[in-house]
């Protein structure tokens, strides 16, 4: 594992990465995220959608949103989401590392867990940047486009919805062992 990401892993250090993730991620979903929302008319944004779009939906979303929310999208939306891969990745990666500390030793391959928020965040911006190309080529988006953007949508969704899980059991476990160690 890289020696930097090693070093992010202090307890204190977690904390600040995640209140400055969940910071980003609050502004996207109770402000830019609504009003996409509210302009489509209660159609959700590419981002809200873990389970992906079809090319039908990405049109109507984007016809629906008008000038105006496509123009917002751009430039509200997007710079956030540019912001959010990147501290969600480092963010749970280190917070990965810094659980896992408690109950393994460093060589565990466990660490490997990791990489769940990092393919994550990666995702996450290949799919920020298909949703740009769809919105600055609209009306003449293509629908290979917006099937690789769906693509990228999914694979995020899934490497984040693993990784939660994984999260929990690894809360559960030290969770179980501090127990446990305590009854002894």
């Amino acid at each position: 594992m890289n020696d930097w990401i090693v070093t992010l892993k202090t307890g204190r250090f977690v904390l600040l990465l995640f209140f400055a993730t969940q910071a980003v991620y609050l502004v996207m979903l109770l402000f830019t995220l609504p009003h996409l929302q509210q302009l489509a008319g209660g159609m959700k944004p590419f981002d809200l959608l873990p389970q992906g779009y079809d090319s039908n939906y990405a049109i109507s979303f984007m016809e629906v949103i008008g000038d105006d929310g496509r123009t917002f999208y751009l430039t509200r939306q997007i710079p956030l989401d540019l912001i959010y891969p990147g501290l969600f990745a480092i963010t749970f990666a280190a917070m990965w590392l810094w659980l896992l500390d408690k109950i393994m030793s460093p060589s565990s391959v466990w660490r490997w867990g990791a990489l769940l928020p990092m393919l994550a965040g990666f995702a996450d911006y290949i799919e920020n940047g298909l949703i740009v190309a769809m919105l600055t080529s609209y009306p003449d988006t293509s629908k290979e486009v917006v099937t690789a953007a769906n693509l990228f949508t999914i694979l995020k969704s899934m490497a984040t919805a693993l990784f939660f899980f994984a999260l929990l059991c690894l809360v559960i476990v030290i969770g179980i062992q501090k127990y446990a160690n305590r009854k002894v």
